[in-house]
């Protein structure tokens, strides 16, 4: 607030009218609060620009159980494989609230726009409705960033690359998110997923677990017997000595 204030002086010194873009984390509480301020000035409210603010999409679909770090709003459908979205990012996102450099949005949350909007086509678009639970698996993931993307409105378009369905509950995959702000590219990246039964995925993962501490074991023991011998003969000399 007190940066606005510093900057309606200096406009009402110079003559000149401002106007104010809300940006990413500027929601109806903080506009309010914007509003007052232009009052106190005496200053008409529609200098604040209408910047739609777009309920973001169900927590869920992105696997999210706190709604503040949903980043995805007005996901829909443009073409079989073609989807747009835009970006909103609240000032209680649990990477924002951890992760701040400079006055551009990290590289850390672009990289969750991407995650965040593949799951969402995955589980609105490409599963059918079904009471088995089901796992998302990433194989890859790459991100490219091509300039600073702005804490201001953003678009993003999603493209399906290749989608494989190898039975009822399972699907691979294959998308790319493209960030644009102002129509121009600011970020890029791609995922690579495969969704299967979640009760498929446990057992996978238990049968990893169990090879990964056999193996783990095996590699410990030697260093244990190790261990154990030297303890032997130190106590082994102790007794002699005494």
């Amino acid at each position: 607030m007190s940066r606005l204030e510093a900057l309606l002086d200096g406009e009402l010194t110079s003559g000149s009218l401002p106007v104010i873009v809300p940006g990413q984390g500027v929601e109806e509480y903080e506009r309010e609060i914007l509003r007052g301020a232009l009052r106190r000035y005496g200053l008409p409210e529609s200098l604040l620009a209408d910047v739609p603010l777009p309920a973001p999409i169900y927590h869920s679909e992105v696997h999210k159980r706190n709604p503040d770090n949903v980043l995805i709003a007005g996901l829909r459908r443009i073409s079989d494989d073609q989807f747009e979205a835009v970006l909103r990012v609240s000032d209680r996102q649990e990477m924002v609230l951890d992760h701040t450099t400079g006055s551009h949005i990290a590289g850390m949350v672009i990289t969750e726009v991407v995650r965040q909007i593949s799951l969402a086509v995955g589980e609105r678009y490409l599963l059918t409705p079904s009471r088995t639970p089901r796992r998302f698996i990433l194989n890859s993931l790459q991100t490219s960033f091509h300039k600073f993307l702005l804490p201001l409105p953003a678009r993003l378009e999603y493209t399906l690359e290749e989608v494989k369905h190898k039975g009822l509950n399972r699907v691979r995959f294959v998308g790319r998110c493209d960030v644009l702000q102002t129509n121009v590219l600011a970020a890029s990246g791609s995922m690579d997923l495969v969704v299967m039964d979640e009760s498929r995925a446990d057992e996978i993962e238990a049968r990893q677990i169990h090879e990964m501490t056999h193996a783990l074991a095996e590699l410990q023991l030697p260093k244990l017997q190790e261990t154990e011998e030297y303890a032997a003969r130190t106590a082994l000399s102790r007794t002699a000595a005494s």
